[in-house]
């Protein structure tokens, strides 16, 4: 399994050279977004900062080093503001509602989708990874953003005592997919709806987003019992058309 845990760079404000390491920074997200992991050299990243080689190796200790970082730093204001969130929801002892924990997890991740943001090039370098090197980008998720999911997790099990941890998983999983998809597809439902529907609108989104997802998440629980009268319903179907 690859590990970038032994390449992540020190804290900023611990180093020297802070405005070389945002030109680094800045210009490997560019290409990296562009051109995937494997297809930018150190050298493409060093010309197009306009620095020599030697401050990756200082700064990031290479190119999986530096991709850690970038991930990192987006990942980290993410998560630091869905816990914010969370907490606010959750102040004073008080258990928050489905509706409010979907909000303090969804909010954040579709700000993100406005160029404004600062996030649509991160955007772009997850979908790229995604493409180019999977595991790449399961680690760099596992690293970033298991600790949070789990905080999640736990506040969905809390208002739903109804359902199995499991079941929360499956549904939290089906979340991420919604949200994925709204922030790298918006393109689709923009030319579906002639422009009336656009997820780059973070509150439009939500409006749309909220109810559907707690929706799901109510549903009824999906046993094997009901698993195995829906497999006798499709034997019996399978059985009639054969006959006919």
């Amino acid at each position: 399994m690859l590990s970038t845990m032994n390449v992540t760079a020190a804290p900023i404000a611990q180093e020297p050279g802070f405005e070389t390491r945002r030109k680094l920074m800045s210009a490997a997200e560019r290409l990296f977004a562009d051109r995937g992991f494997a297809g930018v050299s150190v050298r493409d990243i060093t010309d197009a900062a306009n620095v020599n080689s030697a401050p990756v190796g200082y700064h990031f200790r290479g190119k999986l080093g530096l991709l850690s970082a970038i991930y990192h730093e987006h990942a980290e204001a993410l998560t630091t503001e869905r816990l914010r969130l969370l907490s606010e929801f959750q102040a004073e002892g008080r258990r928050a509602t489905l509706e409010e924990i979907l909000e303090a997890f969804v909010r954040p991740a579709l700000s993100v989708t406005r160029d404004d943001a600062g996030g649509a090039e991160f955007l772009r370098l997850r979908s790229v990874l995604a493409a180019e090197n999977s595991e790449l980008l399961e680690q760099l998720v596992a690293e970033n953003f298991d600790r949070s999911s789990g905080a999640f997790v736990d506040a969905f099990c809390s208002c739903l005592p109804e359902l199995t941890r499991d079941d929360v998983l499956w549904r939290f999983h089906f979340l991420l997919g919604a949200i994925y998809y709204t922030a790298t597809g918006p393109h689709r439902i923009r030319s579906l709806s002639q422009g009336r529907c656009d997820p780059t609108d973070p509150e439009a989104t939500l409006r749309q987003l909220i109810p559907f997802i707690s929706a799901g998440f109510r549903a009824g629980q999906f046993d094997d019992e009901s698993a195995g009268k829906s497999e006798t319903r499709k034997g019996k179907s399978a059985t009639r058309k054969r006959r006919l």
